[in-house]
């Protein structure tokens, strides 16, 4: 099966909706290599995986006025998690959670340490992926002058055992960069997902989603990245509340219409 998805949207249009960490998908002989039997395993992909992201992306897209880009991630974060900085650079591997996990939400072993297959995961998973994406913002750039990453989110209502449990867990956290998340999309972000009521910024998690190849440099690319808590939209019973899912779908497309519209003077 391919990786991951690149959903084609109106040639005019500079946002690309990134979705990296919807899917539970694990290929066979990557299951293989991680230590949580099925049902440990079951657990960790509760909590770790961004359910239904990719159904509130695909509303938003089908809602907006001009339909943006998408890019879906077709395999959990387990096998790779496209989001990370392939190296000693991202932050996140000293809780085992750099681009190739070793360590499950709650800290026990999810891969061998160190684990002697990194680079194969990188080379066969990461890299194409990054690429691609980075292919796709530069062909925006082309086309529209600009790329606006809009990056699609959700997280758990409690803490996994490496965060910070003092951190505020708002309806919505944005995340943003100092170089890549002007004023405006902040803004813009804040109006259209107005109706969740609390929101802040980078609280739990901060940042946003640049290719490497244009990260710290290249003002043309703006991002922002969009943190839903999940019991905002998912019930008790882990299934997606219509209406609430509805919702969000809106919010997003009104989020989308201001990316396309703004120009990038402002």
């Amino acid at each position: 099966m391919n990786s991951f998805s690149i959903l084609p949207g109106c040639p005019s249009s500079p946002v690309i909706l990134h979705v990296p960490h919807a899917s539970r998908t694990i290929p066979p002989q990557v299951r293989a290599q991680l230590l949580l039997d099925d049902a440990a395993l079951d657990a960790e992909l509760d909590e770790a995986t961004d359910t239904d992201t990719d159904l509130i992306a695909t509303l938003g897209a089908d809602h907006a006025r001009t339909h943006p880009w998408i890019v879906k991630n077709a395999l959990s974060r387990l096998v790779v998690d496209p989001e990370r900085f392939p190296d000693a650079a991202e932050p996140a591997t000293v809780f085992g959670r750099g681009a190739v996990y070793t360590r499950a939400c709650d800290g026990r072993r999810l891969r061998d340490e160190p684990f002697a297959d990194t680079e194969g995961l990188l080379d066969e998973y990461f890299r194409p992926y990054a690429r691609a994406v980075a292919e796709l913002v530069t062909d925006r750039i082309v086309a529209c002058g600009r790329a606006v990453i809009i990056d699609v989110h959700s997280y758990p209502e409690r803490p996994s055992g490496f965060e910070n449990p003092a951190a505020a867990r708002p309806a919505l956290c944005i995340g943003t960069d100092p170089l890549h998340t002007p004023d405006w999309l902040t803004s813009a972000t804040r109006r259209a997902f107005l109706p969740l009521g609390e929101i802040a910024e980078n609280t739990p998690y901060t940042g946003c989603y640049v290719p490497l190849n244009r990260y710290g440099h290249d003002e043309r690319v703006s991002a922002v990245m969009v943190e839903l808590r999940r019991d905002t939209y998912l019930p008790d019973d882990g299934r997606p509340g219509k209406q609430s899912v509805a919702q969000l779908g809106t919010c997003l497309a009104a989020l989308i219409d201001t990316a396309t519209e703004v120009g990038a003077d402002v």
